[in-house]
């Protein structure tokens, strides 16, 4: 036997190796590619019909809420009290319970952070952040100006409504950019919108805040989700 042919015959183990480990990260790339990203995939998917349910939807799900339109003094709203004793309109309960429900049926565990506030609850949230600036060196100005930058003023807030949720995840189950990245795609199909996005700050006055959806009912939310405006321009009503 000649010389070439016995280190042929050393090389093939070698190439079978490395054939296996190109076959085993074809496969890698494959599962993340595909399988890893399926719940998220859902853009194309149709809003979700409510029924009757959406038939009340109107005026008071697009009541617009921001520091250049204040809330009006005498609102008054029939809550609905959560599990973990946040509270939201009754009348979006039923289309955040199933929001919540198909979530986690895909593997996602929210929570609502944040619901309901009352104008004191608000003040007090807005007086805090004011006081952590300033106790970081800040001057009282510039303190107020980096507030408001994520704090609504009171009477400002889309929280008051109780149209507005803060939802996050619970920590335990699901990461926080799971919760962003299913909301971001389907939350629209349940009658809420990614409110405050980064693209439309000058528009909205908050900064982006992927965690704040705003219910505003499914035909409202499908049309400002596939023209990728803010409610403010959905209204025609921009600064």
């Amino acid at each position: 036997m000649s010389t070439h042919t016995q280190q042929t015959k050393k090389r093939r183990p070698h190439l079978f190796i490395c054939i296996l480990i190109l076959l085993i990260a074809l496969a890698c790339i494959f599962v993340q590619r595909f399988a890893g990203t399926d719940i998220y995939n859902k853009a194309s998917l149709p809003p979700i019909d409510f029924g009757n349910e959406n038939e009340a939807d109107g005026e008071w799900c697009l009541i617009l809420v921001n520091k250049w339109h204040p809330l009006e003094s005498d609102n008054k709203i029939d809550l609905t009290e959560l599990s973990n004793g946040q509270c939201v309109d009754s009348r979006i309960y039923p289309q955040l319970q199933k929001m919540f429900d198909d979530m986690r049926d895909d593997g996602v565990y929210p929570v609502v952070a944040s619901g309901y506030r009352t104008e004191q609850e608000q003040q007090q949230i807005y007086d805090e952040s004011m006081a952590e600036y300033i106790e970081k060196g800040y001057s009282e100005s510039d303190a107020k100006t980096e507030t408001e930058r994520w704090v609504a003023i009171p009477g400002t807030s889309e929280h008051q409504l109780g149209l507005g949720v803060d939802i996050n995840a619970d920590g335990i189950n699901s990461y926080g950019y799971e919760v962003y990245n299913w909301l971001a795609q389907n939350a629209y199909r349940y009658g809420f919108i990614y409110r405050y996005p980064e693209n439309k700050v000058a528009i909205t006055g908050i900064a982006n805040e992927p965690w704040h959806y705003r219910y505003v009912g499914v035909n409202a939310a499908t049309e400002i989700y596939k023209r990728g405006i803010c409610l403010e321009e959905y209204l025609g009503e921009t600064n």
